[in-house]
């Protein structure tokens, strides 16, 4: 039961991305907002998603884990239900902002129980099924957000998205206060480090909002001092963290996670691993609704089979990853290149809007297939030899690592097509993003291979 209350979280938080996503224009034509407010909707969550995320990891390592899941679970619940009741742009970007901080504190949770309340030969099977549950998450709010704006349930329209998140925060709140643990011991609890969450604070914004913002105004004179402000910032921060002694549960990212192989291997692989991902479904939805001409949510149904087949992978890679190891991960990426060259042979195929929209799915399928086995695999590697007491700061660390590579994915392989696009049709443009993704998906390759090795050798 404490497993199915900790899958609510990275349900509704893929969930909650993709629904949002869909609802967009209504937001827009409701509330009379600009384009640059219905941008700050969307993207300023995931900011406050990103800047969280190591203090809420650290927060569960020092005052109980099942608590801080409980507390960002019904913080999520209540700035969910406080967006439905928005009057104003102003106020809904205000309450995302909160909304994202929220889910800054129980995802992270999420992935540091999984650590601490099943046993290490349990942890690739259990990732398999977090794996399905994201899979899950994002088709469910891709078609679900297309049903619940046309339906406009007592004219309520875009507000449905948030008021669905209701349900399941009340019924994880609930359950969880029974088996969630929440006990801590606080005798040798150590202190917080409030200089490190100030100075993360400072650099996540300084470093994303360039990422987030940058391409969509044409990358204006402020967004490169923003860049060398942040590798600054993340300097001091470095040098800050560094001044804890080696042993000491103090600092907010203790560097010691970085002489783990698993660990410091992870991190770029992460990053060459997420930014493809962003990527590849920026690039397919605006291939799917400008160059297939699909409605938003025929497009949404068009990523089913590619959500079934990642699903379907995650739960595979139970079996598979501890059976055959590096090989599941390497086959896992060599799948999702097989699939990256499919697609533009397949958008060449077909007549019409269904022929050609058929014509993808061999290759979506193909790439849903091996980003399913790949994603569970790569979180157990990377978590694999964390201590107890750090096992909050390192998922809070792989998931921000997974925000920035959202964002730089979208940014370098949305560069790539719209520079396509400004001299040649859609399937061009759509065939400029997926090489990008090509040369991503061969670099992930390469760090996972480098990833299992370490790991293996170190054991």
């Amino acid at each position: 039961m404490a497993l199915l209350v900790l899958l609510v979280a990275p349900f509704m938080a893929m969930l909650d991305m993709f629904i949002v996503n869909i609802a967009a224009p209504s937001v827009e034509t409701q509330l009379h907002a600009t384009f640059a407010e219905v941008q700050l909707v969307i993207s300023g969550y995931i900011v406050a998603f990103a800047v969280g995320l190591i203090t809420g990891g650290r927060l569960g390592d020092l005052w109980g884990r099942g608590r801080m899941f409980l507390y960002g679970m019904a913080g999520f619940g209540a700035t969910s239900a406080l967006c439905a009741l928005a009057g104003s742009a102003g106020q809904l970007i205000a309450v995302r902002l909160l909304q994202g901080l929220s889910a800054a504190l129980m995802l992270p949770q999420v992935l540091s129980l999984i650590q601490v309340l099943f046993p290490p030969a349990e942890h690739s099977r259990v990732l398999g099924l977090y794996g399905a549950t994201l899979s899950c998450g994002s088709v469910t709010g891709q078609v679900l957000g297309g049903v619940l704006i046309k339906a406009d349930v007592a004219g309520l329209g875009w507000r449905l998205i948030f008021l669905v998140n209701l349900p399941f925060c009340l019924a994880a709140v609930l359950v969880g206060a029974r088996f969630l643990p929440r006990r801590q011991d606080t005798a040798d609890r150590p202190g917080f480090d409030p200089v490190g969450v100030l100075l993360i604070s400072l650099a996540v914004p300084l470093l994303l909002c360039p990422l987030v913002f940058g391409a969509q105004y044409g990358w204006p004179l402020w967004v490169w001092p923003a860049f060398a402000a942040a590798l600054a910032v993340f300097a001091l921060f470095l040098r800050w963290e560094a001044r804890f002694p080696a042993d000491s549960g103090s600092a907010l990212l203790p560097l010691r996670l970085f002489r783990l192989p698993g660990f410091a291997g992870g991190v770029p692989t992460a990053l060459a691993f997420y930014s493809g991902n962003s990527g590849f479904y920026l690039v397919l939805a605006f291939h799917l609704q400008n160059g297939v001409r699909l409605s938003p949510f025929a497009a949404g149904l068009a990523f089913v089979p590619l959500g079934t087949a990642f699903a379907l992978a995650s739960l595979a890679a139970r079996s598979l990853v501890p059976r055959f190891g590096r090989k599941a991960l390497i086959g896992g990426t060599v799948v999702i290149l097989l699939g990256l060259v499919y697609l533009p042979l397949g958008a060449e195929a077909g007549g019409g809007t269904l022929g050609r929209a058929l014509w993808l799915e061999p290759g979506l399928v193909l790439c849903g297939m091996g980003q399913g086995l790949v994603l569970p695999s790569l979180l157990s590697l990377a978590l694999r030899g964390v201590d107890t007491a750090d096992v909050g700061a390192a998922s809070g660390g792989i998931l921000m690592t997974s925000q920035f590579a959202g964002a730089l994915g979208v940014a370098a392989v949305g560069a790539a097509y719209r520079s396509a696009l400004g001299e040649h049709s859609y399937t061009q443009a759509f065939r400029a993003g997926v090489l990008a993704l090509v040369v991503i998906a061969l670099l992930s390759l390469v760090l996972l291979a480098r990833l299992e090795s370490r790991t293996r050798d170190r054991e």
